[in-house]
């Protein structure tokens, strides 16, 4: 099983029919991007699912979407901030292996919420949103300990509790911040939610899509008649990598530089702390360190750093970590 690199993008809103009455639609959009991986997540002995979602919120509120005007026919462009999740999905490692296998596929997906603004304030959509957010940390958190080595995915029950118990915290969230006045100077029209969908995308689908990868669509006739349309894509992280560390010593930790460059094929990264560049192409990588001072010139604190070797050259193998040690040594400024 590959660890993939995975590309998941809403990009369009197509409105076939606005239902907004008298005048154009506003629509909006909430995007929460989850998932459940190696990264974060391990099968135990005893073959459970231990270990926590990973989860990316978005920004945007009212008014995210370019057209705020919307009538039947119409594309909204989905911006990238609010539309786009690139993340590495890894396997999930089993902790004793059994029979041979030793990891299974992990889930990646995004759940979107499709607004249509009318007169709820801004405020209380904004902590619509942060209970959206919470609620699903809290649901994905709860669902991880209920699947297993032969329940590796949640059913379509499970997902539609989940979206359940999210909408209710969302719905307590704004109702709460809404006062009967706002309602009123609203004349009781408050935004209404056109639906909410979870997208999700097992290892296992994402690897045999291919290249192409996975069509995301998704129709939703209430408040008028609108499709969120995307894509998903994923593609085999090389295997044809090494690693290099490098250790640096001698660097003050309150110290805000990053003396130290590492160069090699198509890499180039600046580092100030001893670290492991992973993913790296074979090759021969160059390592430079210059000297850098520290504290105020011409107090008492300025001191210069010297690195031992000031060029140094490593060959990173596939499979292999490559290592390198920089040591810096200081005198007083004025010595």
């Amino acid at each position: 099983m590959n660890t993939l690199d995975v590309k998941l993008r809403l990009n369009n809103l197509h409105c076939f029919e606005e239902g907004d009455g008298i005048g154009s639609a506003e629509p909006y959009l909430w995007t929460v991007f989850f998932k459940i991986d190696g990264d974060t997540a391990r099968v135990s002995p005893a073959l459970a699912l231990t270990g926590t979602a990973t989860v990316r919120s978005t920004p945007g509120n009212q008014g995210d979407l370019p057209n705020h005007d919307v009538d039947p026919g119409e594309n909204v462009p989905v911006p990238a901030a609010i539309g786009e999740f690139r993340t590495r999905l890894k396997p999930i490692p089993l902790e004793q292996p059994v029979g041979g296998v030793e990891e299974v596929g992990g889930v990646v997906g995004v759940i979107a919420v499709l607004m249509e603004e009318d007169n709820t304030p801004n405020s209380a959509i904004a902590k619509g949103h942060a209970a959206l957010d919470k609620a699903v940390r809290e649901s994905l958190d709860a669902l991880v300990p209920t699947l297993n080595f032969a329940h590796q995915e949640p059913t379509d029950a499970e997902i539609e509790q989940m979206k359940a118990r999210i909408g209710a915290a969302v719905t307590k969230a704004v109702k709460d911040d809404v006062s009967v006045w706002e309602w009123l100077g609203g004349f009781g029209n408050m935004d209404d939610r056109i639906g909410s969908e979870v997208f999700r995308f097992s290892h296992k689908e994402l690897e045999r899509a291919g290249a192409g990868g996975l069509e995301i669509r998704k129709r939703f006739k209430n408040e008028g008649d609108w499709e969120l349309q995307g894509r998903v894509t994923a593609s085999p992280v090389s295997t044809a990598v090494g690693r290099l560390q490098v250790t640096l010593r001698g660097i003050p930790a309150a110290a805000a530089v990053v003396p130290v460059r590492v160069t090699g094929p198509g890499f180039s990264k600046s580092v100030g702390r001893s670290t492991t560049l992973t993913d790296l192409p074979p090759g021969t990588y160059t390592i430079t360190a210059r000297t850098f001072t520290t504290g105020l010139p011409g107090k008492p604190t300025c001191r210069f750093h010297t690195p031992d070797l000031p060029t140094q050259q490593r060959t990173v193998a596939v499979g292999q970590t490559a290592s390198v040690s920089v040591s810096y040594t200081s005198e007083p400024c004025g010595a």
